[in-house]
């Protein structure tokens, strides 16, 4: 899955951002590290107005800071954003999943059901990479049911930053994977049964086990290096 959690980038800069912004998802780039423009461009055999152009677009997505004449840098992740980003991401998924739970149709359903069947796999195999994917690929296939541009766009442009603090939590924790099987499951059963009330109470619990456990992982020293 890209980092953009849309359809997949038709461009070479796009398909660039998001191959940065994967790197810096897993840790491979770690906070306050500077990007070099001139060795990504040799690494990745594009010009290097091309890698100009994709730290843009990840920065637009929270993942870097670009500073004047200085270059671009990965973002911190911070208590305060943490915070911050959980409780907006809240705040969005809540309507997102009461529309889902109003809204679904029967071939809706198979999707989740064979996105949950792969949790439940990777879950039991303990593969955090391809858990943390399939995770991804749940929520985003959510989005389908946002039928409002703002809404879209809003959950689409934080993605990234959410998945990286995900992939923290779910690096530091490893039991998490369990936790999040679970959140996951409940989210469905109240979905199918059409209760956005129930939906948004099994959202919360997701949002806030996420938020406390990325709030742990970063406050130990190396809980960003991979």
């Amino acid at each position: 899955m890209s980092t953009s959690a849309t359809a997949l980038p038709d461009t070479l800069t796009e398909r660039v951002a998001c191959h940065l912004g994967r790197q810096i998802i897993v840790g491979h780039y770690l906070p306050g590290q500077k990007l070099k423009e001139l060795d990504i461009a040799r690494e990745l055999s594009v010009s290097s107005n091309t890698v100009r152009e994709s730290f843009h677009i990840i920065e637009k997505r929270h993942l870097v800071v670009i500073e004047p004449r200085r270059g671009a840098f990965v973002a911190g992740i911070t208590p305060r954003q943490v915070t911050d980003l959980y409780g907006f991401m809240f705040i969005l998924f809540n309507e997102l999943a009461g529309r889902a739970a109003l809204q679904w149709q029967p071939d809706d359903l198979e999707d989740f059901v064979s996105l949950l069947a792969r949790l439940r796999t990777h879950m039991q195999q303990n593969n955090v990479p391809d858990f943390h994917t399939a995770a991804f690929e749940f929520i985003t296939a959510g989005l389908r049911f946002a039928k409002n541009h703002y809404l879209q766009k809003a959950l689409t442009d934080l993605l990234p930053q959410l998945q990286r603090c995900s992939y923290v939590a779910l690096r530091a924790e490893t039991s998490e994977i369990a936790v999040a099987y679970a959140l996951f499951e409940r989210i469905i059963e109240t979905m199918m049964q059409r209760d956005s009330a129930a939906t948004a109470v099994a959202v919360r619990a997701y949002i806030d086990n996420q938020c406390s456990i990325v709030l742990n992982a970063i406050a130990k020293p190396c809980a960003v290096a991979p």
